[in-house]
């Protein structure tokens, strides 16, 4: 399953909040970080303001999962003559809880993965390409463009982002786990304050 919906967050608040934090939502690419979810306590920072809104108040899917939280990361990828810092694309991976997998070699996967493209983006290329059906067959390409959201199978689909080849793409991953991860348990998660 790969669920797109465009112009997703509507919130006039929430997307000025975006804006104005947008240097902060992006200070530490690759860094992933877990959330407990609005149950437990309220937003504390933009992301989690992000999570709230797409899993809690407008969740636009109707199957129910049980959650204990979500992992959440940001991602960035530049065309090469904007910026070496970051690379242009994303090898094909699927996500996993990379502690439990490093010490056991068993793979647990998240229950649900999605990711969401802020407004105020200008780049081309830096398509999400998910393989639903293995390796060998053709991907279904899912176009980056802002304010989009994705819901697909991160854990069970391998998937890549191709290159970015004008200016930068900014993406939220969002992972939603059932029981909390071996990762967070072993402090490879960060736990926003």
């Amino acid at each position: 399953m790969i669920a797109v919906f465009d112009n997703f967050i509507q919130d006039p608040k929430l997307l000025k909040e975006i804006k104005d934090n947008y240097p902060d939502i992006f200070k530490d690419p690759g860094k992933y970080k877990y959330w407990d979810g609005w149950w437990k306590g309220k937003p504390k920072n933009t992301t989690q303001k992000i999570i709230e809104y797409v899993w809690g108040n407008h969740c636009p899917i109707s199957k129910i999962y049980g959650i204990d939280g979500f992992e959440y990361w940001t991602g960035i990828q530049t065309a090469k003559d904007v910026d070496t810092k970051w690379k242009d694309e994303l090898g094909l991976h699927f996500d996993k809880d990379e502690a439990w997998h490093k010490e056991s070699g068993e793979i647990v996967s998240p229950v649900i993965g999605s990711v969401y493209y802020p407004s105020g983006q200008d780049f081309e290329g830096g398509e999400l390409h998910v393989y639903t059906d293995g390796t060998d067959s053709t991907p279904e390409i899912v176009k980056a463009k802002p304010n989009r959201f994705i819901i697909f199978q991160a854990g069970q689909h391998i998937h890549t982002v191709k290159t970015v080849t004008r200016g930068k793409r900014n993406a939220i991953a969002i992972n939603l786990w059932e029981k909390e991860p071996y990762s967070k348990q072993k402090g490879l998660l960060t736990i926003e304050q």
